[in-house]
């Protein structure tokens, strides 16, 4: 054990012990120059002589380098490392000795020094090497730091934390001190005082701040109790802007932005008036970094209020529009993009842009008619603009949701483009139009995306050559399905399809299959396809429906030997059939155990 502690510890004695050390040490007047090629080469000596086993050559290496250069702290450490090898580590204690008699301030080679005399249980010699350390170093955190950390090794936490306590008072709390007390405070089980550090610690030295923030998520279970400790000293009287400044990143951190938002604002009270708006837009910024977007609305919409010109009100109603939306709050958002769009002039390009962003927002919220209103604006403005057909299309689909259908035909009148002409074909099948509905379909086709167009062809296709109750319930899948209800079209499969003649059985089977895919109703997609395979063999959905209810019924446990039954009947049945390779490659799968999902046959 560490005697007389109290006394080798006082701060009385250690603080006179560097007073009185900072007026004795002086620099050295001559330093021997370093040799750096030569230190790299007997290094590289020594660390040869070591990794064959022979210590004595290695430590000679080293010892002449040290005789010719006694500045090299690299060959201090091999030397340890030797020594220690050879059993022999109370040897290197007078070479530490040596070094820092020439160079007290070497903080890694006390640090090492203590080290060993912790590992040769030397505890008596450490209080002294810790003393004289810190008198070696006056005014530096460092020694106090470095020193606890080896006293808490050999004697507990709770001396390393008397010690820096020491130090603190020494020093003048610097922060580095008190994120250390932090720890050891942590350490000693007493996590209201190692919060307390850290609280003094935090809001005077950025690096620091990021390096408690982290300490506390590393807590675990105990982090949310901690910073809320850490929040409410901060947030208390006596304070300063650094410290609430960091006590809101710290609660936007941990979820508490009720609180984050309280210390800013008691922040921005202690700010003129440019020094709070940037407070507020890093505020801001931090909030969204942190996907904490409540709190990020309510400062853009106090630096928006700070606003003085267009250029700036643009620039916050940016940002504010993007946080509102991703809190869902689109009524916030839309007044933002409405004022973007309101400080352009009319007709510019500007303007246009912004407008289309509002529009994007408005078309997709609940606000049916103030979307209708606000197309019907743009189009008078912007009558040749090319996203109105998008625009048209996406509200038209809204308006027959809701069953306005002359506001949807109002909406698509005049406008020009695969989209709109989509919209206009499902409202003449919805209406019973099929064969008008099939001729704009057609006519659509040429302008729509690949994977697009061929669902629309195989839909124009089963609308003409089915019977009129098939092609109806055809209509009706496809209608439901564009109109972002899927299931609804499954469910109209399974009522209709019994119904309707049976060679059109196989097309709505198929449609209902696709329609379930999309609705993710897997026992109703095998079914419909299981029924195609069973009922259906020469229809030409066969092949199709065989490969996708062979993957589906691989992947649950005892299906694989059915799915090599189905896909084995397919390849007999159809060996000419372009969809033979693929099914090969499916059969092959799945023979192979790999049923957890391939590529789309």
């Amino acid at each position: 054990m560490i005697r007389r502690a109290g006394r080798r510890f006082g701060l009385a004695g250690i603080a006179l012990g560097v007073a009185q050390l900072a007026l004795a040490v002086l620099p050295l007047a001559a330093v021997q120059r370093t040799d750096g090629r030569q230190e790299s080469r007997m290094l590289r000596e020594a660390s040869g002589h070591e990794a064959r086993g022979d210590l004595k050559e290695a430590e000679a290496t080293l010892r002449e380098l040290l005789g010719l250069q006694p500045g090299s702290s690299s060959a201090v450490f091999a030397l340890e490392r030797v020594l220690r090898l050879d059993e022999r580590l109370t040897e290197v204690l007078p070479v530490f000795d040596r070094y820092l008699a020439e160079r007290p301030s070497a903080n890694r080679v006390w640090e090492h020094k203590a080290r060993v005399l912790v590992e040769i249980d030397s505890l008596s010699a450490l209080e002294v090497t810790v003393e004289n350390w810190i008198r070696a170093v006056p005014g530096s955190p460092e020694p106090w730091r470095g020193g606890a950390r080896v006293v808490g090794e050999a004697l507990g936490a709770e001396k390393a934390a008397a010690l820096i306590e020491e130090g603190l008072q020494v020093l003048g709390d610097p922060p580095l001190l008190l994120v250390e007390l932090g720890e050891m405070e942590f350490a000693a089980g007493r996590p209201e005082a190692g919060a307390s550090a850290w609280a003094r610690a935090l809001g005077r030295d950025r690096a620091r701040n990021g390096q408690i923030f982290r300490l506390v998520e590393d807590l675990g279970d105990r982090r949310g109790v901690v910073a809320g400790l850490i929040v409410a000293e901060l947030g208390a009287e006596p304070t300063s802007v650094g410290r609430l400044e960091a006590g809101a990143e710290l609660a936007l951190r941990e979820g508490m932005e009720d609180e984050a938002r309280g210390l800013a604002e008691a922040a921005r009270t202690l700010l003129d008036e440019g020094e709070e708006r940037a407070f507020l837009e890093g505020f801001a910024r931090k909030a969204e970094d942190l996907e904490r977007y409540e709190s990020a609305v309510w400062a853009y919409l106090r630096v928006r209020q700070m606003s003085g010109d267009f250029v700036e009100g643009r620039a916050a109603d940016e940002r504010l529009a993007i946080a509102a939306l991703a809190t869902g709050d689109t009524a916030v958002a839309l007044a933002a993009r409405r004022r973007i769009t309101e400080s352009h002039g009319r007709g510019t390009a500007e303007r246009r842009s912004a407008w289309l962003e509002e529009l994007d927002i408005l078309v997709g919220s609940p606000d049916t008619g103030a979307a209708f209103e606000a197309v019907t604006a743009f189009k008078d403005e912007y009558p040749e603009a090319g996203e109105l057909d998008v625009l048209s299309a996406a509200l038209a689909s809204r308006l027959l949701g809701e069953g306005k259908r002359a506001e949807a035909m109002e909406v698509l009148s005049g406008i020009e483009g695969p989209g709109s002409a989509l919209e206009r074909a499902f409202i003449l099948l919805e209406g019973g139009a099929l064969p008008e509905g099939v001729a704009v379909l057609q006519a659509a086709l040429p302008e729509l995306e690949p994977a697009h167009a061929t669902e629309i062809l195989e839909l124009t296709l089963a609308l003409s050559e089915l019977s009129s109750p098939g092609a109806a319930l055809a209509a009706g899948i496809a209608i439901a399905r564009h109109r972002g209800h899927p299931a609804e079209g499954v469910a109209l499969v399974r009522i209709g399809v019994d119904g309707i003649p049976a060679p059109d059985r196989p097309a709505i089977l198929a449609m209902g299959a696709r329609a379930a895919d999309h609705a993710d109703l897997a026992a109703d997609a095998t079914a419909f396809r299981r029924r195609i395979v069973a009922e259906h063999p020469d229809a030409r959905e066969f092949p199709e429906a065989a490969i996708r209810l062979a993957r589906a019924v691989a992947a649950d446990p005892g299906g694989v030997e059915e799915a090599v039954g189905i896909l084995e009947a397919l390849i007999v049945s159809r060996p000419d059939s372009p969809v033979v390779p693929g099914a090969r490659r499916e059969l092959r799968r799945i023979r192979t155990g790999n049923t957890g999902g391939g590529r789309e046959g």
